[in-house]
């Protein structure tokens, strides 16, 4: 890892050197900025460049956040709350991380800042699986790009930031397969599915990916009129099923199927298909990938926010959360355990339809923790569901 030990402007200088050599970034640009005076990545514009992440600079050794706190990360799986670390990281009682611009992390599955080896990292299995977790974008706008997603790593070699990333941009150098659970700010939330073919590298990897799926406005943003109003927290969640006709059947194929949810409002999209472009994807899921949180920005991401947002943007730099993340087999009867329980309350799942939550309602979806309090006052919350 490089490490900077100088002024900043000295910092900033050697990565706009380097940045310029890749060749990846907007001169007229702010290269680079410090997060905690040890962290750097370059930042880009336009379409294509932006879709790709930049890597951040940071000493190998991290064991703990800038507190002094160890980092550790909790996520529920299957209804078991297990301990991951974010190193660098500023989480809130394990289960809620936040960042802000230039913040990025790895889910590790040690207390280890060591990216060279992949069994220091969490692999996450999306096949058959669904990822959940609440987010507040806390007024993360036009130009912020906070996201979460998935990518085949630890590269080959260290890249031109030291930290074995790749991406399906091939940034820093190193290319892999890249899956973007989500893009998003409080105007916008892009899915995207950036394969790669080998062997990989820039002319084999799609940098702008293939299939994606936008949410809309109506169905997302800013204020009441939307389904999801960002500005307020919501749910998310990204789903991968794998439908198989036979074996060995070339109408195998993947269906990833994303919602948003918030009180009792629902926006879901699904994409893939027998010979959609999804389905090379799928030996890269079963493998196991890299779940990665990060926040950039830029004065041009109109290809995310679209009509509601014009260049050049500057990004509020508001920090999101990310908190009560869980990974769920698809088939899994048992309902996430996140239903909230607390004094003078009866917290149980019920189906959206006032029905009980059981096994039956596997095939039906969404069920909604109820809560009736001590007043006899029902307050039903939407924040998990059962195995579709």
């Amino acid at each position: 890892m490089f490490r900077c030990l100088v002024v900043s402007s000295v910092c900033l200088a050697y990565a706009r050197e380097a940045c310029e050599q890749n060749g990846s970034c907007n001169i007229q640009e702010p290269v680079s900025m410090l997060q905690a005076a040890s962290k750097m990545k370059a930042n880009c514009t336009g379409s294509k460049c932006g879709r790709g992440h930049p890597a951040w600079m940071g000493p190998i050794s991290v064991l703990q956040s800038d507190e002094g706190v160890v980092p550790e990360f909790q996520v529920q799986e299957d209804g078991t709350w297990n301990t991951y670390f974010l190193p660098g990281a500023s989480i809130t009682d394990k289960r809620a991380v936040t960042y802000g611009i230039n913040d990025k992390y790895y889910l590790m599955k040690y207390n280890t800042a060591d990216y060279s080896k992949a069994d220091n990292f969490k692999m996450i299995q999306l096949n058959g699986k669904t990822l959940i977790t609440e987010v507040n974008l806390n007024g993360a706008g036009c130009g912020c790009n906070v996201n979460f997603f998935m990518v085949s790593m630890p590269a080959a070699s260290p890249g031109q930031y030291g930290d074995y990333y790749c991406d399906g941009n091939c940034v820093g150098g190193n290319c892999c397969p890249e899956f973007d659970t989500n893009e998003m700010n409080t105007n916008a939330l892009q899915v995207t599915n950036h394969n790669c073919w080998n062997p990989w590298s820039k002319n084999t990897c799609d940098g702008n990916g293939d299939p994606e799926m936008k949410f809309y406005p109506g169905e997302y943003g800013p204020g009441g009129n939307n389904a999801i109003d960002t500005n307020k927290p919501f749910f998310f969640s990204v789903q991968v099923r794998e439908v198989i006709v036979g074996d060995g059947s070339p109408d195998n194929h993947l269906i990833v199927e994303t919602r948003a949810w918030q009180g009792d409002k629902v926006v879901a999209k699904s994409m893939g298909g027998v010979n959609n472009p999804m389905n090379g994807m799928w030996g890269n899921f079963a493998n196991g990938m890299v779940l990665v949180i990060d926040y950039w920005q830029s004065q041009d991401l109109t290809w995310l926010d679209g009509s509601a947002c014009h260049a050049p943007e500057y990004c509020s730099g508001n920090k999101a959360t990310l908190s009560n993340m869980q990974l769920i087999s698809n088939d899994n009867p048992q309902l996430s355990a996140s239903c909230p329980s607390s004094e003078g309350s009866d917290c149980s799942w019920a189906h959206q339809g006032n029905g009980a939550c059981n096994n039956d309602d596997a095939s039906e979806g969404w069920c909604r923790c109820c809560c009736t309090e001590t007043a006899l006052v029902p307050r039903c919350l939407w924040s998990g569901y059962s195995a579709f």
